[in-house]
């Protein structure tokens, strides 16, 4: 019997903590929330409001999860930043700063301790942001998660274009056995439901975690969106796992369902979490080893 991993992918939405200084955990809380935000002059990706990433951290120690995949991170500091000040080091930090116009990029949090290997690496190809691939390995535990972020439907073309060539890529990618791909797709991949662009990545052996766990389509949302005063809700986020991993256990964490914008502007996120517990069960060769 394979072990149990807990896995989540979240979007932080526009996350920076960039510092002007090595700050010690007590001087870095001490500081003044005017100091801490003149530290990034950015207008497009100022710090994020320290009460945020404290909620977001707390959500991360509360489950205790052993990977956490992240959107919209602004880059490596702010990533180290964060484990330090917020998760107390208790993570390895994975992140390479490209393919992002915006500065925002995917990154990911793996418990220290928790695996026996950890190989990171970029996933090339027409992305308008990074891919990150992990290979995590614990005794006979072995699995890939590729963590996504893939282009908004924004521009008069609603960024359809670059989203059909980026899932032909990922489709490339991402494979049997024992693969995890999550993120942020930017569209709705509910079959029955989903949007043409990616119907290729859904004719592969993958489920969507809140379909393995039985969660109706209509109750499935990790996006908080306001129109005005009218709200939208959709599915945007996933963690898709090959049929060779066991889904456990999984689901969507939100405290509060917004009910206007202001509500939704106080959340940590526009974005709620998604999280697995999955169980890879060990692949095994011709010779019978695993």
């Amino acid at each position: 019997m394979p072990e149990t991993y807990t896995i989540a992918s979240f979007n932080a939405e526009n996350f920076s903590m960039l510092l002007d200084a090595d700050y010690g955990a007590a001087e870095f809380h001490a500081l003044s929330d005017e100091r801490y935000a003149a530290m990034n002059p950015s207008i497009f990706n100022p710090n994020k409001d320290r009460a945020k990433a404290s909620a977001i951290a707390s959500t991360i120690l509360e489950r205790d999860f052993d990977v956490v995949g992240l959107c919209e991170i602004g880059g490596m500091e702010t990533l180290e930043n964060f484990n330090r000040y917020y998760l107390g080091g208790r993570y390895e930090c994975f992140l390479h700063e490209a393919n992002s116009r915006r500065g925002i990029f995917v990154g990911a949090l793996v418990k220290r301790g928790r695996f026996d290997r950890i190989e990171a690496k970029p996933v090339d190809g027409p992305f308008s942001r990074n891919v990150l691939e992990l290979r995590l390995a614990s005794g006979d535990d072995r699995f890939r998660l590729i963590v996504v972020h893939l282009k908004s439907q924004s521009g008069q073309d609603r960024g359809i274009p670059q989203r059909v060539a980026e899932v032909r890529r990922l489709v490339e990618v991402a494979a049997p056995p024992a693969c995890v791909v999550m993120g942020d797709f930017n569209g709705i991949l509910i079959r029955g439901e989903a949007e043409f662009e990616y119907e290729p990545f859904l004719e592969l052996p993958f489920r969507d975690v809140l379909e393995a766990t039985g969660v109706p389509p209509g109750a499935r949302f990790t996006h908080f969106y306001f129109r005005g005063a009218e709200p939208s809700f959709s599915q945007l986020d996933y963690i898709f796992c090959s049929d060779d991993v066991e889904v456990a256990d999984g689901g969507v964490l939100a405290e509060l369902v917004p009910l206007n914008y202001e509500q939704r502007r106080r959340l940590p996120s526009d974005h709620a979490f998604i999280w697995a517990a999955i169980r890879p069960w060990p692949v095994v060769a011709p010779d019978g080893q695993t």
